[in-house]
C-alpha cells in the first residue's frame, strides 16, 4: 500500500488471495464483469483503500459463507469481526467521498464500493440459523433505496468507465431467464387492482421483466431500489396485492441463484412471504437503511 496508508496483516492477505481466486469469480457470471471485479478493482483499490476495505470485507463475509460448516467457532468469529472491521473503514471513506464528492474518478470509486455494500446487504440477508425473515426482506427494500439516492445524486458511470462491464454486461446466454411468464402474471395482477401505489409497483417490476437481457444489477437492484415508502409501508400492513408483488420479485432473485451473495436468498424470502400471507397480523417494522 501506498506510505501513510492503512496496515495490514496475514489474514488480510489470505482474505485478498481468497478474493482474486474464489470471490470475485463468485460476483457476477459475465466474464467480462468477473474481469473487473478479479483484475480491475484490486488494482484500483491499491491507491483507494475504500475498494480495498471493501474487497477484504467480501471476502471475508464469502469465505465464512464457504468454510462456516467446518471452520471452528474461534475462527468463524475472527473472520466475521475482520468483515465487520473493513466495513466500517470502508464505510467511513465512503461517507466522507459521498459529502465531498470530488473528480469523476473517486465518484466511479464511491459507486463501485456502493455496489460491494448492495452485494453483502443481499449476503447478509439470512439470518445466522440460514433462514430468511420477512422483516429481513423488507430492510433489504429500505437499504437498496438508500443505495439509489447515491447514485441519482452523483454523475453516474459511462459505459466507457473501467468498470462499466460490471454494471452494463448482462450475463451470457446459458445464464439467462426468460421472465415473460412473470411478465403476464404481473400484467394480471396490474389489471386487478386499483390501488395507484401496487400499480407503481407492478410497472417497475414488470419492466425489469421484459428488458432482457439486462446486467445484473439493473436486473436485482432495479425494483427493490425504486420502490416507495408508501409500497413498504403496504408490505408491513401486509396487503395481498403488495405482497404477491413482492413473491413475483422472488422469481427475479431465484433465477440469480448462480451468484453467492444472492445463492437460495430468494427461495427463502418467498417462503417468508407465503408464511406472513397465512399467518396474518402485522410485521415488526424493520430499521430505516441509516440504522442498518
Amino acid at each position: 500500500m501506498p506510505p501513510g496508508g492503512p496496515t495490514f496483516d496475514s489474514l488480510d492477505l489470505k482474505l485478498m488471495h481468497h478474493y482474486c481466486t474464489s470471490t470475485a469469480a463468485n460476483l457476477s457470471l459475465s466474464p467480462n464483469a468477473q474481469h473487473v471485479w478479479r483484475d480491475v478493482v484490486p488494482n484500483y483499490a491499491y491507491t483507494h483503500h475504500m475498494l480495498m476495505h471493501g474487497i477484504l470485507t467480501l471476502s471475508a463475509t464469502h469465505y465464512v459463507n464457504v468454510h462456516k460448516s467446518s471452520l471452528d467457532a474461534v475462527t468463524l468469529h475472527d473472520y466475521r469481526t475482520r468483515a465487520l472491521y473493513h466495513h466500517q473503514l470502508g464505510l467511513q471513506l465512503f461517507r466522507q467521498q459521498v459529502q465531498t464528492p470530488g473528480e469523476d474518478q473517486s465518484n466511479e470509486i464511491a459507486l463501485v464500493f456502493a455496489a460491494m455494500l448492495g452485494m453483502l446487504t443481499f449476503a447478509d440477508a439470512d439470518t445466522e440459523q440460514g433462514t430468511t425473515t420477512f422483516d429481513a426482506g423488507l430492510k433489504l427494500l429500505f437499504v437498496l433505496r438508500g443505495k439509489q439516492a447515491l447514485w441519482r445524486s452523483g454523475p453516474g458511470l459511462s459505459e466507457s468507465s473501467d468498470f462499466a462491464p460490471a454494471f452494463f454486461d448482462p450475463p451470457p446466454p446459458e445464464h439467462r431467464t426468460d421472465y415473460s411468464s412473470t411478465a403476464l402474471e404481473l400484467s394480471r395482477l396490474y389489471d386487478n387492482t386499483q390501488d395507484e401505489v401496487c400499480k407503481t409497483a407492478i410497472t417497475i417490476l414488470k419492466g425489469v421483466a421484459e428488458r432482457q437481457p439486462n446486467s445484473e444489477f439493473r436486473t436485482l437492484g432495479t425494483w427493490p431500489a425504486s420502490g416507495s415508502e408508501e409500497f413498504i409501508q403496504l408490505l408491513q400492513s401486509r396487503d395481498e396485492v403488495a405482497l404477491q408483488t413482492f413473491e413475483h420479485y422472488c422469481t427475479v432473485l431465484e433465477s440469480k441463484r448462480g451468484l453467492w451473495w444472492i445463492g437460495d436468498f430468494g427461495q427463502k424470502l418467498r417462503a417468508a412471504i407465503r408464511d406472513v400471507r397465512s399467518l396474518g397480523g402485522t410485521p415488526d417494522a424493520p430499521k430505516s437503511a441509516g440504522e442498518s
